[in-house]
Protein backbone atom coordinates (compact mmCIF):
# COMPACT_ATOMS: atom_id res chain seq x y z
CA UNK A 1 0.00 0.00 0.00
CA UNK A 2 1.40 3.37 -1.03
CA UNK A 3 2.04 6.17 1.43
CA UNK A 4 -0.71 8.36 -0.06
CA UNK A 5 -3.27 5.54 0.05
CA UNK A 6 -2.28 4.73 3.63
CA UNK A 7 -2.73 8.35 4.61
CA UNK A 8 -6.22 8.59 3.12
CA UNK A 9 -7.12 5.31 4.80
CA UNK A 10 -5.97 6.62 8.19
CA UNK A 11 -8.03 9.77 7.89
CA UNK A 12 -11.01 7.92 6.43
CA UNK A 13 -11.13 5.59 9.42
CA UNK A 14 -10.67 8.55 11.76
CA UNK A 15 -13.56 10.41 10.11
CA UNK A 16 -15.89 7.41 10.33
CA UNK A 17 -15.12 6.73 14.00
CA UNK A 18 -15.52 10.37 14.99
CA UNK A 19 -18.78 10.51 13.01
CA UNK A 20 -20.11 7.52 14.95
CA UNK A 21 -19.40 9.32 18.22
CA UNK A 22 -20.75 12.72 17.13
CA UNK A 23 -24.00 11.14 15.97
CA UNK A 24 -24.70 10.28 19.61
CA UNK A 25 -24.27 13.82 20.96
CA UNK A 26 -27.68 15.16 22.05
CA UNK A 27 -29.07 18.63 21.49
CA UNK A 28 -29.02 20.52 24.79
CA UNK A 29 -29.40 24.00 26.28
CA UNK A 30 -29.08 26.76 23.70
CA UNK A 31 -29.41 24.17 20.91
CA UNK A 32 -33.16 24.06 21.65
CA UNK A 33 -33.41 27.80 21.06
CA UNK A 34 -31.33 27.82 17.88
CA UNK A 35 -33.20 24.85 16.44
CA UNK A 36 -36.64 26.38 17.06
CA UNK A 37 -38.47 29.53 16.01
CA UNK A 38 -36.25 31.51 18.40
CA UNK A 39 -33.28 30.84 16.12
CA UNK A 40 -35.27 31.89 13.05
CA UNK A 41 -36.32 35.11 14.79
CA UNK A 42 -32.69 35.89 15.59
CA UNK A 43 -31.79 35.29 11.96
CA UNK A 44 -34.64 37.49 10.70
CA UNK A 45 -33.34 40.37 12.82
CA UNK A 46 -29.81 39.52 11.59
CA UNK A 47 -28.78 39.00 15.22
CA UNK A 48 -29.34 42.66 16.09
CA UNK A 49 -28.15 43.46 19.60
CA UNK A 50 -27.42 39.73 20.12
CA UNK A 51 -23.81 39.25 18.96
CA UNK A 52 -21.57 39.64 15.92
CA UNK A 53 -20.90 35.92 15.50
CA UNK A 54 -22.72 35.95 12.19
CA UNK A 55 -21.04 32.90 10.65
CA UNK A 56 -21.03 30.95 13.91
CA UNK A 57 -24.74 31.67 14.32
CA UNK A 58 -25.43 30.39 10.81
CA UNK A 59 -23.46 27.22 11.58
CA UNK A 60 -25.55 26.49 14.67
CA UNK A 61 -28.81 27.24 12.85
CA UNK A 62 -27.88 24.60 10.27
CA UNK A 63 -26.48 22.07 12.73
CA UNK A 64 -29.52 22.12 15.01
CA UNK A 65 -31.88 21.22 12.14
CA UNK A 66 -30.27 17.97 11.05
CA UNK A 67 -28.35 15.43 13.08
CA UNK A 68 -26.77 14.16 9.85
CA UNK A 69 -25.43 17.60 8.93
CA UNK A 70 -24.36 18.23 12.53
CA UNK A 71 -22.45 14.94 12.57
CA UNK A 72 -20.72 15.59 9.25
CA UNK A 73 -19.66 19.12 10.24
CA UNK A 74 -18.35 17.92 13.60
CA UNK A 75 -16.42 15.02 12.09
CA UNK A 76 -15.02 17.21 9.32
CA UNK A 77 -13.75 19.89 11.70
CA UNK A 78 -12.25 17.45 14.23
CA UNK A 79 -10.64 15.19 11.62
CA UNK A 80 -9.56 18.26 9.68
CA UNK A 81 -7.87 19.72 12.74
CA UNK A 82 -5.84 16.52 13.16
CA UNK A 83 -4.96 16.61 9.45
CA UNK A 84 -3.83 20.23 9.61
CA UNK A 85 -1.56 19.36 12.53
CA UNK A 86 0.19 16.82 10.32
CA UNK A 87 0.17 19.15 7.31
CA UNK A 88 1.75 22.02 9.24
CA UNK A 89 4.47 19.98 10.97
CA UNK A 90 5.09 17.59 8.04
CA UNK A 91 5.37 14.74 10.55
CA UNK A 92 3.39 11.50 10.27
CA UNK A 93 3.40 11.00 14.04
CA UNK A 94 1.34 14.20 14.33
CA UNK A 95 -1.69 12.14 13.28
CA UNK A 96 -1.27 9.75 16.19
CA UNK A 97 -0.51 12.49 18.71
CA UNK A 98 -3.55 14.42 17.44
CA UNK A 99 -5.86 11.42 17.91
CA UNK A 100 -4.54 10.84 21.43
CA UNK A 101 -5.00 14.53 22.23
CA UNK A 102 -8.67 14.38 21.23
CA UNK A 103 -9.16 11.25 23.34
CA UNK A 104 -7.56 12.95 26.37
CA UNK A 105 -9.18 16.37 26.02
CA UNK A 106 -10.17 17.78 29.44
CA UNK A 107 -13.73 16.85 30.34
CA UNK A 108 -14.96 20.41 30.89
CA UNK A 109 -13.68 21.55 27.48
CA UNK A 110 -15.12 18.43 25.86
CA UNK A 111 -18.65 18.99 27.15
CA UNK A 112 -18.84 22.69 26.29
CA UNK A 113 -16.81 22.96 23.08
CA UNK A 114 -17.29 19.58 21.39
CA UNK A 115 -20.43 17.80 22.65
CA UNK A 116 -22.62 20.90 22.91
CA UNK A 117 -23.66 21.88 19.38
CA UNK A 118 -23.98 25.60 20.17
CA UNK A 119 -20.46 25.54 21.61
CA UNK A 120 -19.01 23.50 18.75
CA UNK A 121 -20.46 25.81 16.09
CA UNK A 122 -18.37 28.68 17.46
CA UNK A 123 -15.29 27.32 19.18
CA UNK A 124 -14.29 24.29 17.09
CA UNK A 125 -15.27 25.66 13.69
CA UNK A 126 -13.34 28.88 14.35
CA UNK A 127 -10.26 26.91 15.38
CA UNK A 128 -10.47 24.69 12.28
CA UNK A 129 -10.75 27.65 9.90
CA UNK A 130 -7.96 29.50 11.73
CA UNK A 131 -5.72 26.44 11.39
CA UNK A 132 -6.26 26.61 7.61
CA UNK A 133 -4.90 30.16 7.69
CA UNK A 134 -1.95 29.10 9.86
CA UNK A 135 -1.17 26.24 7.48
CA UNK A 136 -1.06 28.76 4.64
CA UNK A 137 1.27 31.27 6.34
CA UNK A 138 3.45 28.86 8.35
CA UNK A 139 6.06 28.44 5.57
CA UNK A 140 7.16 32.07 6.10
CA UNK A 141 9.32 30.73 8.93
CA UNK A 142 11.39 28.70 6.47
CA UNK A 143 14.49 30.12 4.82
CA UNK A 144 13.01 29.88 1.34
CA UNK A 145 9.38 30.90 1.38
CA UNK A 146 7.17 29.26 -1.29
CA UNK A 147 5.68 31.45 -3.99
CA UNK A 148 2.00 32.33 -3.72
CA UNK A 149 -0.31 32.82 -6.70
CA UNK A 150 -2.15 36.09 -7.13
CA UNK A 151 -5.49 34.27 -7.39
CA UNK A 152 -5.01 33.18 -3.77
CA UNK A 153 -6.08 36.69 -2.79
CA UNK A 154 -9.78 35.92 -3.33
CA UNK A 155 -10.07 32.80 -1.12
CA UNK A 156 -7.75 34.33 1.48
CA UNK A 157 -9.86 37.48 1.69
CA UNK A 158 -12.98 35.36 2.14
CA UNK A 159 -11.23 33.24 4.78
CA UNK A 160 -10.12 36.40 6.59
CA UNK A 161 -13.69 37.63 6.79
CA UNK A 162 -15.00 34.20 7.85
CA UNK A 163 -12.42 33.76 10.62
CA UNK A 164 -13.48 37.03 12.24
CA UNK A 165 -17.22 36.37 12.29
CA UNK A 166 -17.36 33.37 14.61
CA UNK A 167 -15.98 34.04 18.10
CA UNK A 168 -14.48 37.21 19.55
CA UNK A 169 -11.11 36.17 20.99
CA UNK A 170 -10.21 34.37 17.75
CA UNK A 171 -11.36 37.42 15.80
CA UNK A 172 -8.78 39.49 17.66
CA UNK A 173 -6.17 36.74 17.25
CA UNK A 174 -6.68 36.53 13.48
CA UNK A 175 -6.29 40.29 13.06
CA UNK A 176 -3.12 40.36 15.17
CA UNK A 177 -1.52 37.41 13.37
CA UNK A 178 -2.53 38.69 9.92
CA UNK A 179 -0.80 42.02 10.56
CA UNK A 180 2.21 40.34 12.22
CA UNK A 181 2.69 38.03 9.22
CA UNK A 182 2.92 40.99 6.86
CA UNK A 183 5.47 42.66 9.13
CA UNK A 184 7.51 39.46 9.41
CA UNK A 185 7.70 38.90 5.66
CA UNK A 186 8.74 42.51 5.09
CA UNK A 187 11.55 42.50 7.65
CA UNK A 188 12.80 38.93 7.14
CA UNK A 189 12.10 38.16 3.48
CA UNK A 190 11.92 41.73 2.17
CA UNK A 191 8.64 40.89 0.46
CA UNK A 192 4.99 41.79 0.59
CA UNK A 193 2.76 38.82 -0.28
CA UNK A 194 -0.49 39.92 -1.91
CA UNK A 195 -2.52 37.04 -0.47
CA UNK A 196 -1.31 37.90 3.04
CA UNK A 197 -2.47 41.47 2.55
CA UNK A 198 -5.80 40.20 1.21
CA UNK A 199 -6.28 38.04 4.29
CA UNK A 200 -5.43 40.92 6.62
CA UNK A 201 -7.87 43.17 4.76
CA UNK A 202 -10.61 40.56 5.10
CA UNK A 203 -9.81 40.03 8.79
CA UNK A 204 -9.95 43.75 9.58
CA UNK A 205 -13.19 44.14 7.62
CA UNK A 206 -14.71 41.12 9.37
CA UNK A 207 -13.62 42.33 12.81
CA UNK A 208 -15.12 45.77 12.14
CA UNK A 209 -18.38 44.17 11.04
CA UNK A 210 -18.50 41.87 14.07
CA UNK A 211 -17.86 44.56 16.67
CA UNK A 212 -20.23 47.02 14.99
CA UNK A 213 -23.09 44.89 16.32
CA UNK A 214 -24.96 46.89 18.96
CA UNK A 215 -24.50 44.10 21.50
CA UNK A 216 -20.85 45.02 22.09
CA UNK A 217 -21.72 48.62 22.88
CA UNK A 218 -24.16 47.30 25.47
CA UNK A 219 -21.54 44.92 26.87
CA UNK A 220 -18.83 47.61 27.00
CA UNK A 221 -21.16 49.82 29.04
CA UNK A 222 -22.05 46.89 31.33
CA UNK A 223 -25.69 47.23 30.37
CA UNK A 224 -26.08 43.61 29.26
CA UNK A 225 -27.81 41.35 31.76
CA UNK A 226 -25.44 38.42 31.08
CA UNK A 227 -22.19 39.70 29.59
CA UNK A 228 -19.93 42.41 31.02
CA UNK A 229 -16.54 43.88 30.22
CA UNK A 230 -14.12 44.94 32.97
CA UNK A 231 -16.88 45.42 35.51
CA UNK A 232 -15.27 46.70 38.71
CA UNK A 233 -12.16 47.88 36.86
CA UNK A 234 -9.84 46.34 34.28
CA UNK A 235 -7.19 45.20 36.77
CA UNK A 236 -9.71 43.71 39.17
CA UNK A 237 -11.56 41.86 36.43
CA UNK A 238 -8.35 40.58 34.86
CA UNK A 239 -7.07 39.27 38.19
CA UNK A 240 -10.37 37.58 39.01
CA UNK A 241 -10.69 35.94 35.59
CA UNK A 242 -7.09 34.78 35.61
CA UNK A 243 -7.11 33.31 39.11
CA UNK A 244 -10.57 31.76 39.09
CA UNK A 245 -11.01 30.57 35.49
CA UNK A 246 -8.10 31.01 33.07
CA UNK A 247 -5.42 29.21 35.10
CA UNK A 248 -7.59 26.13 35.46
CA UNK A 249 -8.57 25.72 31.81
CA UNK A 250 -5.47 27.16 30.15
CA UNK A 251 -2.88 24.90 31.78
CA UNK A 252 -3.85 23.27 35.08
CA UNK A 253 -6.37 20.76 33.69
CA UNK A 254 -4.25 19.86 30.63
CA UNK A 255 -2.58 17.16 32.68
CA UNK A 256 -1.70 14.69 29.93
CA UNK A 257 -0.49 17.27 27.42
CA UNK A 258 1.61 18.91 30.15
CA UNK A 259 3.23 15.56 30.96
CA UNK A 260 4.00 14.88 27.29
CA UNK A 261 5.51 18.34 26.88
CA UNK A 262 7.65 17.74 29.99
CA UNK A 263 8.87 14.39 28.64
CA UNK A 264 9.87 15.92 25.31
CA UNK A 265 11.55 18.89 27.03
CA UNK A 266 13.61 16.50 29.16
CA UNK A 267 14.86 14.79 26.00
CA UNK A 268 15.68 18.16 24.44
CA UNK A 269 17.45 19.25 27.63
CA UNK A 270 19.86 16.34 27.30
CA UNK A 271 20.21 16.82 23.54
CA UNK A 272 20.67 20.59 23.25
CA UNK A 273 22.29 21.65 26.51
CA UNK A 274 25.02 19.18 27.38
CA UNK A 275 28.28 20.45 28.83
CA UNK A 276 30.18 20.38 25.56
CA UNK A 277 27.66 22.42 23.56
CA UNK A 278 26.53 25.22 25.87
CA UNK A 279 27.96 27.56 28.47
CA UNK A 280 27.04 27.15 32.12
CA UNK A 281 24.54 30.05 32.27
CA UNK A 282 22.43 28.71 29.40
CA UNK A 283 22.56 25.18 30.85
CA UNK A 284 21.49 26.50 34.24
CA UNK A 285 18.58 28.43 32.71
CA UNK A 286 17.45 25.44 30.65
CA UNK A 287 17.65 23.12 33.66
CA UNK A 288 15.72 25.64 35.73
CA UNK A 289 12.94 25.82 33.14
CA UNK A 290 12.54 22.05 33.02
CA UNK A 291 12.63 21.95 36.82
CA UNK A 292 9.77 24.45 36.96
CA UNK A 293 7.80 22.33 34.47
CA UNK A 294 8.35 19.22 36.58
CA UNK A 295 7.17 20.96 39.76
CA UNK A 296 4.11 22.35 38.02
CA UNK A 297 3.21 18.93 36.60
CA UNK A 298 3.29 17.33 40.04
CA UNK A 299 1.15 20.14 41.45
CA UNK A 300 -1.30 19.93 38.54
CA UNK A 301 -1.69 16.17 39.00
CA UNK A 302 -2.44 16.54 42.71
CA UNK A 303 -4.69 19.56 42.21
CA UNK A 304 -6.71 18.30 39.24
CA UNK A 305 -7.35 14.81 40.58
CA UNK A 306 -7.24 15.44 44.31
CA UNK A 307 -9.31 18.58 44.93
CA UNK A 308 -12.62 19.73 43.53
CA UNK A 309 -12.39 23.22 42.05
CA UNK A 310 -15.27 24.35 44.24
CA UNK A 311 -13.41 23.23 47.38
CA UNK A 312 -10.31 25.34 46.74
CA UNK A 313 -9.69 28.23 49.09
CA UNK A 314 -8.47 31.58 47.81
CA UNK A 315 -4.94 30.98 49.06
CA UNK A 316 -4.65 27.82 46.94
CA UNK A 317 -6.12 29.57 43.90
CA UNK A 318 -3.55 32.38 44.10
CA UNK A 319 -0.68 29.92 44.60
CA UNK A 320 -1.81 27.99 41.52
CA UNK A 321 -2.12 31.23 39.54
CA UNK A 322 1.48 32.10 40.43
CA UNK A 323 2.72 28.59 39.58
CA UNK A 324 0.84 28.64 36.25
CA UNK A 325 2.38 32.01 35.34
CA UNK A 326 5.88 30.74 36.12
CA UNK A 327 5.17 27.55 34.16
CA UNK A 328 4.05 29.42 31.03
CA UNK A 329 7.12 31.69 31.25
CA UNK A 330 9.42 28.69 31.78
CA UNK A 331 7.94 26.96 28.74
CA UNK A 332 8.35 30.13 26.69
CA UNK A 333 11.98 30.61 27.76
CA UNK A 334 12.84 26.96 27.15
CA UNK A 335 11.23 27.11 23.71
CA UNK A 336 13.36 30.15 22.88
CA UNK A 337 16.52 28.39 24.04
CA UNK A 338 15.72 25.28 22.00
CA UNK A 339 14.67 27.39 19.02
CA UNK A 340 17.98 29.26 19.06
CA UNK A 341 19.95 26.02 19.42
CA UNK A 342 18.03 24.29 16.60
CA UNK A 343 17.55 27.37 14.40
CA UNK A 344 13.77 27.01 14.74
CA UNK A 345 13.10 30.01 16.95
CA UNK A 346 10.03 31.37 15.19
CA UNK A 347 8.39 27.96 14.80
CA UNK A 348 8.39 27.49 18.57
CA UNK A 349 7.79 31.10 19.44
CA UNK A 350 4.72 31.23 17.20
CA UNK A 351 2.76 28.69 19.25
CA UNK A 352 3.80 30.12 22.60
CA UNK A 353 2.77 33.62 21.59
CA UNK A 354 -0.42 32.32 19.96
CA UNK A 355 -1.51 30.76 23.25
CA UNK A 356 -0.91 34.04 25.08
CA UNK A 357 -2.61 36.10 22.37
CA UNK A 358 -5.75 33.95 22.35
CA UNK A 359 -6.04 33.91 26.15
CA UNK A 360 -5.35 37.64 26.70
CA UNK A 361 -8.81 38.98 25.65
CA UNK A 362 -10.44 36.61 28.14
CA UNK A 363 -8.96 38.64 30.98
CA UNK A 364 -11.45 41.49 30.58
CA UNK A 365 -14.76 39.84 29.75
CA UNK A 366 -17.29 38.00 31.85
CA UNK A 367 -18.51 35.32 31.91
CA UNK A 368 -15.97 33.05 30.24
CA UNK A 369 -16.48 29.32 29.93
CA UNK A 370 -14.42 26.22 29.40
CA UNK A 371 -15.33 26.27 25.70
CA UNK A 372 -13.09 29.32 25.20
CA UNK A 373 -10.02 27.16 25.83
CA UNK A 374 -10.46 24.55 23.11
CA UNK A 375 -8.22 26.64 20.87
CA UNK A 376 -5.45 27.01 23.50
CA UNK A 377 -5.58 23.26 24.12
CA UNK A 378 -4.99 22.57 20.42
CA UNK A 379 -2.23 25.20 20.31
CA UNK A 380 -0.49 23.42 23.19
CA UNK A 381 -0.72 20.21 21.14
CA UNK A 382 0.86 22.03 18.20
CA UNK A 383 3.63 23.31 20.48
CA UNK A 384 4.20 19.73 21.62
CA UNK A 385 4.47 18.58 17.99
CA UNK A 386 6.91 21.36 17.14
CA UNK A 387 9.06 20.50 20.16
CA UNK A 388 9.04 16.86 19.10
CA UNK A 389 10.26 17.97 15.69
CA UNK A 390 13.44 19.33 17.30
CA UNK A 391 14.49 15.94 18.65
CA UNK A 392 17.44 14.31 16.89
CA UNK A 393 16.42 11.90 14.15
CA UNK A 394 17.90 8.80 15.75
CA UNK A 395 16.10 9.50 19.04
CA UNK A 396 12.91 10.41 17.20
CA UNK A 397 13.00 7.13 15.31
CA UNK A 398 13.64 5.20 18.50
CA UNK A 399 10.80 6.69 20.52
CA UNK A 400 8.22 8.40 18.31
CA UNK A 401 8.12 6.98 14.80
CA UNK A 402 8.34 3.24 15.38
CA UNK A 403 5.53 0.70 15.49
CA UNK A 404 5.52 0.62 19.28
CA UNK A 405 4.71 4.35 19.50
CA UNK A 406 2.04 4.14 16.79
CA UNK A 407 0.45 1.08 18.38
CA UNK A 408 0.44 2.74 21.81
CA UNK A 409 -1.25 5.85 20.39
CA UNK A 410 -3.83 3.75 18.53
CA UNK A 411 -4.62 1.79 21.69
CA UNK A 412 -5.02 4.97 23.76
CA UNK A 413 -7.20 6.64 21.12
CA UNK A 414 -9.40 3.55 20.66
CA UNK A 415 -9.73 3.09 24.42
CA UNK A 416 -10.84 6.70 24.71
CA UNK A 417 -13.28 6.24 21.83
CA UNK A 418 -14.72 3.08 23.40
CA UNK A 419 -15.19 4.91 26.70
CA UNK A 420 -17.00 7.83 25.07
CA UNK A 421 -19.12 5.53 22.89
CA UNK A 422 -20.32 3.82 26.05
CA UNK A 423 -21.09 7.14 27.75
CA UNK A 424 -22.86 8.82 24.86
CA UNK A 425 -24.72 5.74 23.58
CA UNK A 426 -26.36 5.52 27.03
CA UNK A 427 -27.19 9.24 26.83
CA UNK A 428 -28.54 8.83 23.28
CA UNK A 429 -30.86 5.96 24.27
CA UNK A 430 -32.32 7.72 27.32
CA UNK A 431 -32.66 11.04 25.46
CA UNK A 432 -34.74 9.46 22.71
CA UNK A 433 -36.70 7.25 25.09
CA UNK A 434 -37.74 10.16 27.33
CA UNK A 435 -38.88 12.24 24.35
CA UNK A 436 -40.89 9.29 23.01
CA UNK A 437 -42.49 8.84 26.45
CA UNK A 438 -43.44 12.53 26.60
CA UNK A 439 -44.94 12.40 23.10
CA UNK A 440 -47.00 9.31 24.02
CA UNK A 441 -48.36 11.00 27.11
CA UNK A 442 -49.19 14.18 25.19
CA UNK A 443 -51.04 12.07 22.60
CA UNK A 444 -52.97 10.49 25.49
CA UNK A 445 -54.11 13.96 26.60
CA UNK A 446 -51.74 14.52 29.53
CA UNK A 447 -51.01 18.17 30.36
CA UNK A 448 -48.31 17.43 32.96
CA UNK A 449 -45.53 14.90 32.36
CA UNK A 450 -42.25 13.89 33.91
CA UNK A 451 -38.94 14.30 32.08
CA UNK A 452 -36.12 12.18 33.43
CA UNK A 453 -32.55 13.41 33.81
CA UNK A 454 -30.05 11.94 31.38
CA UNK A 455 -27.24 9.66 32.55
CA UNK A 456 -23.71 11.10 32.75
CA UNK A 457 -24.96 14.70 32.76
CA UNK A 458 -21.50 15.89 33.82
CA UNK A 459 -20.57 15.38 30.15
CA UNK A 460 -23.43 17.60 28.96
CA UNK A 461 -24.38 21.28 29.08
CA UNK A 462 -27.91 21.99 30.42
CA UNK A 463 -29.26 18.64 29.29
CA UNK A 464 -32.54 18.54 31.23
CA UNK A 465 -35.02 21.46 31.23
CA UNK A 466 -35.72 22.13 34.91
CA UNK A 467 -36.62 25.83 34.75
CA UNK A 468 -37.30 28.66 32.34
CA UNK A 469 -36.25 29.52 29.71
CA UNK A 470 -35.04 25.96 29.08
CA UNK A 471 -38.51 24.39 29.51
CA UNK A 472 -40.03 26.73 26.91
CA UNK A 473 -37.13 26.15 24.51
CA UNK A 474 -37.28 22.37 24.88
CA UNK A 475 -40.99 22.39 24.04
CA UNK A 476 -40.43 24.67 21.04
CA UNK A 477 -37.60 22.53 19.72
CA UNK A 478 -39.59 19.29 19.86
CA UNK A 479 -42.98 20.78 18.93
CA UNK A 480 -44.63 20.05 22.28
CA UNK A 481 -47.78 21.90 23.43
CA UNK A 482 -47.16 25.33 24.89
CA UNK A 483 -49.27 24.62 27.99
CA UNK A 484 -47.52 21.31 28.73
CA UNK A 485 -46.00 21.15 32.21
CA UNK A 486 -42.61 19.40 32.40
CA UNK A 487 -41.43 18.05 35.75
CA UNK A 488 -37.75 17.10 35.86
CA UNK A 489 -37.17 13.91 37.89
CA UNK A 490 -34.31 11.52 38.50
CA UNK A 491 -36.65 8.49 38.44
CA UNK A 492 -40.14 8.19 37.04
CA UNK A 493 -42.94 7.99 39.59
CA UNK A 494 -43.90 4.35 40.01
CA UNK A 495 -47.51 3.43 39.37
CA UNK A 496 -49.34 2.15 42.42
Amino acid sequence: MGEKTSKWLRYGICFVLISALCWLFPYTGDDWAWGSQIGIDRLNSWFANYNGRYLGNIFVLIMTRSNVIKTLIMALCLTGTVYLGEYITKKKYAFYVGCVSLALIPKLILKQAVVWTAGFSNYVTSLFLTMIFIAYIYPIFEKNMPKRKIWHCIPMFVLGVANTLIVEHLTIYNVVVAVAVIGYTIFVHRKVIASHVAYATGAVAGAWYMFSNEAYHTIANNEDGYRQMAEGGVVSRALTNYVEVIVKHLVLNNVWINLLILAVCMILLQQCFDKEKQNSKIRFLANGCVGVMAVFNVWALLSSFGISTFAKQNRLLYIEALLATIYVLALLVFSVLVGLAQKKLWHLLFWNLSIICVAAPLLVVNPIGERCFFVTYIFFVMLLLELMGQIQKEVLVQFFTGKMFRNACVCIALAGLAFYLNIFSSIYEVDHARLARIQRQVAAGKTSVEIIHLPYESYLWTSTPEMEPWIERYKLFYGLPENLELKAVWEYTKKK
